[in-house]
């Protein structure tokens, strides 16, 4: 009778122990999970950020968040870049037409004419 108490108290602080162990996994596991989530959301407050600062309308701002919701956050970043890109675009062709002087139509037709002769 002692044999089986003593063989019940072993498998009962086998168990206890595999128990214990299996909550410390557990209990590692939650907090890596904690820690990945904070990264994530600390990714998307800075992307979200980012969208404030980098579209020019509400419209654009939409379809960055838009993107970002359903395609993730690698699609909503390439949306921002090639939204930077128009910018960059819209913003040298502006430039580059307030610094070009406009021809006088005697200009444009001698270059015209050179052209023409060759």
């Amino acid at each position: 009778m002692a044999l089986t108490l003593n063989n019940r108290s072993r498998n009962k602080e086998s168990s206890l122990t595999q128990a214990l162990r299996q909550i410390q996994q557990l209990n590692s596991k939650i907090q890596e999970l904690e820690q990945q989530h904070l990264s994530y959301v600390q990714k998307q407050q800075n992307l979200i950020s980012a969208i404030a600062e980098i579209c020019v309308s509400p419209m654009q701002e939409i379809e960055a968040l838009r993107i970002l919701i359903y395609r993730g956050e690698a699609a909503c970043r390439q949306y921002l870049r090639s939204v930077l890109v128009k910018q960059g675009q819209a913003s040298k062709m502006t430039t580059g037409q307030m610094e070009k002087p406009t021809l006088s139509k005697r200009a444009k037709n001698r270059g015209f004419l050179q052209n023409s002769k060759k």
